[in-house]
């Protein structure tokens, strides 16, 4: 027996790894090549509820419904991720370009002013030191402002060298697009095709997990709405108290920021923390800093709580996956380790898997 179990264990530590292996491969390799036809499936998806609803209700034909239906979702789509991106950009790209004249105006008189001050101080204690303070200041200065410079031109060359990928992002949003509209037309005849192509004792599995899955975005959506309500009500509150000019608008566009990869809430706000700091705003820079840390401690408190209930993962083991989730597959897997997880969890549980699993003794 003690034999039978440590080939199981080998066999079961085994079968995990290949899992891990062919999970690993298609999220790395093969899903961005993908990455269009999934999100058609997806819109359709979510969009065949509203479909089925206007065709039946207003006796419009399902082809006419899934067509303007479609075209409307991601119209609304665009128009708000354009409204983000170009404000994000503008407000980026404005900084960047001020950035060498405040640094004129502002940065170097205000390391000036200190330098004299210690100079000042210094030569009361020790003359000899009063040269090596102006070299250094000297130094700082210079380096300062030819860094300052540097990162000016850098990032408005990688603005303008970006819009290199337009082509390919323009061409992915087209198939996407497109096989949204063949997914929501046919969206019967595809579904019942493949589970036909199944054998018959997969076909059940196939419609479990379309069924879970469906069900985890749907909850993925809700957990993010409410981290995204959340959010905004601090940036909103905290904003107003600090007398911040459209502090509305501003906290609107920083929670939509806070959701996109890579930025988050500090890609806008640790650069207006500095730009404050620079600029003398000592109070105001401090506030900000206050709400920003306030903001990092809730979501990542709120984050992994939300998200684990939701989809039914204890916090621990939902914060793990993600942080796994992100180390290695970037962005999507912040979402598709956790939704493999309780995928598989939920195969284990319902016997459809049996990894661990030993036959017990009748």
């Amino acid at each position: 027996m003690t034999i039978d179990r440590r080939k199981n264990f080998i066999i079961n530590i085994i079968y995990i790894v290949l899992i891990i292996g062919i999970v690993y491969i298609f999220i790395k390799h093969i899903l961005v090549l993908v990455m269009p036809f999934i999100i058609g499936f997806l819109v359709a998806l979510v969009l065949k509820p509203v479909i089925n609803f206007v065709s039946t209700k207003f006796h419009v034909p399902h082809k006419i419904a899934s067509v303007a239906l479609v075209l409307l979702s991601y119209v609304g789509i665009s128009s708000l991720v354009s409204w983000v991106g170009v404000r994000f950009v503008i407000l980026i790209k404005n900084s960047i370009v001020r950035l060498p004249e405040t640094y004129a105006i502002q940065i170097e008189p205000a390391i000036r002013d200190i330098f004299e001050n210690v100079e000042k101080a210094s030569a009361k204690l020790d003359p000899m030191m009063v040269q090596v303070i102006q070299d250094i200041a000297a130094s700082i200065s210079q380096s300062t402002g030819s860094v300052i410079t540097k990162i000016s031109s850098t990032v408005i060359d990688f603005i303008s060298s970006s819009v290199s990928f337009l082509p390919g992002l323009f061409l992915g949003i087209i198939f996407a697009v497109i096989s949204s509209l063949f997914f929501a037309i046919d969206y019967n005849k595809i579904t019942a095709y493949i589970s036909n192509r199944l054998p018959s004792k997969n076909s059940g599995l196939f419609t479990e997990i379309k069924t879970m899955a469906t069900g985890i975005g749907f909850q993925y959506v809700k957990a993010y709405a409410i981290l995204m309500a959340v959010t905004f009500s601090e940036l909103a509150i905290g904003l107003l108290l600090l007398r911040v000019d459209g502090a509305i608008e501003v906290a609107a566009l920083i929670a939509v920021i806070d959701f996109l990869p890579v930025l988050g809430t500090g890609g806008v706000v640790i650069p207006w923390i500095f730009i404050e700091l620079i600029q003398g705003n000592f109070p105001f820079a401090f506030g900000l800093t206050v709400l920003y840390l306030l903001i990092t401690v809730v979501r990542n408190i709120l984050e992994p709580k939300l998200i684990g209930e939701q989809i039914g993962l204890h916090p621990l083991i939902m914060l793990i996956s993600m942080y796994v989730g992100v180390k290695i597959f970037g962005f999507v897997g912040l979402i598709a380790l956790p939704v493999t997880i309780v995928i598989i969890k939920h195969l284990y549980d319902n016997d459809k898997i049996h990894i661990f699993k030993q036959e017990t003794d009748l």
